[in-house]
């Protein structure tokens, strides 16, 4: 597995560019036992406190519809192989009397999601639409699972600036063109204000005060997969979430002005979806008291 906390920041390595990004990854690092960053206990953790969402905070966390339950048991029938193929000493233990997705959830750090395609209305010839029709998401990052299920790709990435001049169409054409076997990784990172992993709600953070320094700045980066399941031919989207404090980075000459560089050249309407206005102030403070 690829570790992140070498010589270079991660937004240093992914860039700020808006793209797919996807690489070939296999089997064995599907589902990782190592952690990105070498925090031996936080996979175990993050087990725990998935748990205990899906205990307290169900149905903001865990959603299916009738689409999904023979995608569901394939789901589970390979997390189960593939970590009894790769990780023996750690045997999995699902439940069997609860939603096979969720089932396999609970094994796992990873969020879960499943996308099935539909006919789009009067084209025939066109596309079909992926509609998001299961879900175990207990680390959601600025969204709400209620609002998102059973809507297309298109929908569901409709808050997000130039999605659909830039990523729809590719994003569609990858899903539909998808084999099975083959697994697609890319890595996702945003500045968050908060080291919680359950955040559907930005607005509810306060923005960091300058005073503060960057010490509440974390890093986000969600390691995330595709791959499309052999019997249904639905699609299972997972994500692995890291936080990590932007001052990890700190003594790598430059990262930290690269990052106010990044934030700064982003355009007017990727800034404010990121909600780049709760922290800069406070980033370009920390590098200016570096200066003086």
């Amino acid at each position: 597995m690829v570790r992140l906390d070498d010589n270079l920041a991660p937004w240093q390595r992914l860039g700020p560019k808006f793209k797919l990004g996807l690489r070939a990854r296999d089997a064995q690092a599907w589902l990782p036992h190592e952690d990105a960053f070498g925090d031996a206990d936080r996979r175990a953790a993050q087990i725990r406190l998935a748990n205990h969402l899906l205990d307290s905070q169900h149905a903001e966390v865990f959603a299916t519809t009738d689409a999904d339950h023979h995608a569901a048991r394939e789901v589970l029938a390979m997390v189960i192989d593939n970590l009894t193929d790769h990780h023996p000493g750690d045997p999995p233990k699902p439940l069997d009397h609860i939603h096979p997705l969720e089932a396999a959830a609970r094994i796992l750090p990873e969020d879960l999601l499943l996308l099935t395609p539909r006919r789009r209305d009067g084209a025939e010839e066109a596309l079909p639409e992926w509609v998001l029709v299961a879900a175990a998401l207990r680390f959601p990052a600025h969204w709400r699972l209620a609002d998102k299920m059973g809507r297309p790709l298109a929908a569901i990435h409709e808050p997000v600036p130039h999605y659909a001049d830039i990523l729809e169409r590719p994003m569609d054409r990858f899903f539909t063109n998808m084999q099975t076997g083959p697994i697609s990784h890319r890595w996702n990172w945003s500045v968050v204000t908060s080291p919680e992993l359950f955040t559907p709600d930005r607005a509810l953070s306060a923005p960091v005060a300058v005073g503060e320094g960057i010490q509440r700045l974390f890093v986000r980066m969600e390691s995330q997969t595709l791959r499309k399941l052999p019997e249904t031919g639905q699609i299972l989207f997972t994500i692995r979430t890291y936080i990590e404090p932007v001052l990890k980075w700190a003594h790598i000459p430059g990262a930290l002005a690269d990052l106010a560089t990044m934030l700064a050249g982003m355009s007017p309407q990727i800034r404010a979806y990121k909600g780049v206005s709760r922290y800069e102030d406070a980033l370009q403070h920390h590098l200016a008291s570096l200066q003086s």
